[in-house]
């Protein structure tokens, strides 16, 4: 059970990390020319799903691990601050990148070239700081 567990975690984690790697880029560039506005839309839907699926199913699995590990009491103080990172992330993405997305998406699907362009630097700093967090979490949880 506990290498099962570890090994989902372990595939939860780089679907989480690895799903939004090129959205930035994807995002400016489409914004920029506003010429397959509905695929963006398409694919950053599915990019959506992929990361709460994948970032909810690292957190879960995670504290799994906990756990059938070590127990809620006798965790290493850096796993608790790698899952906080891990929730922050979250958190992030509730409040920051969904709301600069949904500017962007608005401004897609009403031709307002600049209501979209817009939400381009905020949702990018989102996914930035995501990022950042990320490893934060993953570094504290290999100290």
């Amino acid at each position: 059970m506990l290498v099962a567990t570890k090994v989902i975690h372990i595939l939860f984690a780089a679907a989480w990390f690895g799903h939004k790697l090129l959205i930035p880029r994807d995002v400016r560039q489409s914004v920029h020319v506003m010429t397959d506005g509905e695929g963006l839309i398409r694919r950053m839907h599915r990019a959506e799903r992929l990361g709460i699926l994948s970032g909810s199913g690292t957190v879960l699995s995670g504290i799994g691990l906990i756990a059938l590990t070590t127990g809620f009491a006798e965790t290493s103080v850096w796993i608790y601050f790698g899952l906080a990172a891990a929730i922050g992330i979250l958190i992030i993405g509730a409040l920051v990148a969904r709301p600069a997305w949904n500017e962007i998406k608005g401004g897609i699907e009403t031709g307002d070239a600049p209501r979209a362009a817009a939400g381009v630097k905020p949702f990018t700093r989102a996914l930035a700081l995501e990022s950042l967090l990320w490893i934060v979490a993953l570094g504290s949880m290999v100290v």
